[in-house]
Formats: structure tokens, sequence, C-alpha cells
């Protein structure tokens, strides 16, 4: 990606990619949370797992892999553990669905736990954790094929952004995050024995009031936040208003891509 890639704003790319999404047979509602969370990973410097995604998810669309119309259903197994079923649905609903389950488990019981699976690919994991940490929890994401499978987040002062870490820091903790988001979500390793290609993920969120008064947690964090000289996620904050004044740069293979996909969805 230079300099000379065509740039796009986030409200044309949000049309492209439901357009996308809409033709391959996605109902409206569920093709604009789709276009959305990728949109935000291009917003954010993430393009690797921005509107570029709907050329392998197309294909995987029409392969059967994933079917547009399914809807993730949740599945109580124990106080406070919840399964996902993604019924092969996108992954974005699959971790959204996700998330509003644990909103309401760790309130509940001081914390939760949800494993997606029969899912497929649910972008950036740091999404799902930010918008835990709107509500006021603490959350942890781990995947075993993501592209950065370790996220955490947690709230700040009324007023700031959550503050997040979307990747991996170390080979030890791709391993727990392969061997948490593989096994409890039952789709096994990559290069194991009964691993069934598909991608796996777990969330966990945590209810700060259960062992602190939030107000005090989050002005403490905001405080150590204060003295670091940079925390996770400013990076990408900078990138997304950069973005969203100038626009998202598209290289020009992937537009193309990108709008022969709509084309070809239109047509049929």
């Amino acid at each position: 990606m230079d300099n000379s890639d065509p740039l796009l704003s986030a409200a044309l790319l949000h049309s492209l990619a439901d357009g996308i999404l809409q033709a391959a047979g996605t109902p409206s509602a569920q093709a604009a949370v789709v276009a959305g969370s990728l949109v935000r990973s291009n917003l954010l410097g993430h393009d690797e797992l921005g509107v570029r995604r709907l050329l392998t998810y197309i294909p995987q669309v029409r392969s059967g892999e994933i079917d547009p119309r399914a809807r993730p259903k949740a599945e109580a197994i124990r106080p406070g553990a919840v399964i996902v079923h993604g019924q092969r649905a996108f992954g974005q609903l699959c971790a959204v669905h996700a998330v509003r389950e644990l909103s309401v488990l760790a309130v509940e019981h001081g914390s939760g736990v949800a494993a997606i699976r029969d899912g497929n690919d649910v972008g950036r994991l740091g999404e799902y954790v930010g918008a835990l940490a709107d509500t006021g929890l603490v959350a942890l994401a781990f995947g075993n094929a993501a592209t950065t499978p370790v996220a955490w987040a947690l709230p700040r002062a009324t007023g700031s952004p959550p503050l997040i870490f979307d990747g991996a820091a170390s080979p030890g903790a791709e391993i727990f995050a392969a061997l948490v988001g593989g096994l409890l979500s039952g789709h096994g390793l990559p290069g194991m024995p009964g691993y069934d290609s598909d991608a796996g993920t777990v969330l966990v969120a945590v209810d700060i009031a259960a062992f602190l008064n939030p107000a005090v947690f989050r002005e403490q964090a905001e405080t150590f936040c204060e003295s670091l000289s940079g925390v996770p996620g400013e990076p990408e904050e900078l990138v997304r208003r950069r973005r969203a004044a100038d626009g998202v740069p598209i290289p020009e293979r992937d537009l193309a891509g990108l709008r022969a996909l709509l084309s070809e969805g239109t047509d049929r």
C-alpha cells in the first residue's frame, strides 16, 4: 500500500461492503454489522482485517462454508458460561452475540466466559473486548486462528476510550491463545488430529464491581495510563482520525476485486 492507492471515505467503503454482503444473500441488518466491523478495522489501520476480507468471505459463502442468513444462538451450560453456536454465520455476528451474552452474565455472576463454535473468522478481537470495556467490564479474548490471537481491554475514566491491546506480545501468548481459543471452542489446534480448520474464539469478561468500586478502578487506571509514555490503542486512534478525515487507502487490486464481487452478486 502506498500513496498512489485510491482513498475511499468510511461511508463509501461501508456502502460498498454492505452492498457486496447483501448481494451475496446477507439480510440487511446482518450485512450492516459485518460491514461496520470490517470498515472499523480499516479505519484503525488493520487493513488485513478490513474490507479485503470479503475477497475471502464471499467465496466461502458460495462454497457453503459461510451461511449468510444464519443467526447465532446461545446455549447456557453453567452459571456464567455460555456456548455461542454460530451455525456457520459470519464470525462478526457470532462475536457480537457473545458480547451481548457476556454483558449480562458478567454482571449476574461476577464474570462470564463465552466460547464460539461453528462460526467463522471474527476479524479483529480488539473490537469485541473494547465493546465489553465500554460497558465497564474487564475483557479478554483468545483465538486459535486469529491474525492477532490475544486481546484485552479495560475501562478508563469516564469520557476516555477503553485501554485496548490487540496482538500477541510473545510466542508464549500465542500458544496460550491457541490452546484456549482452539480447545475450549471445540475446534482444536492447527496441525493436530481432530482440527476442523474452523476459527475458535473464546471471550472472557469480569465485572469490576464484584471486586472493587468501579469509580476507584477507573480513576486509578486513568492515573496509571497518564504516567506512561504510550498506551495500547493510541497509534490506532491516530490512524483512525487521519483516515476518517482523509479517507481509507485501498489498493487498486483489492478495489477491483471488491467491485467485481458487487457486480457478480447483483447480476445473479
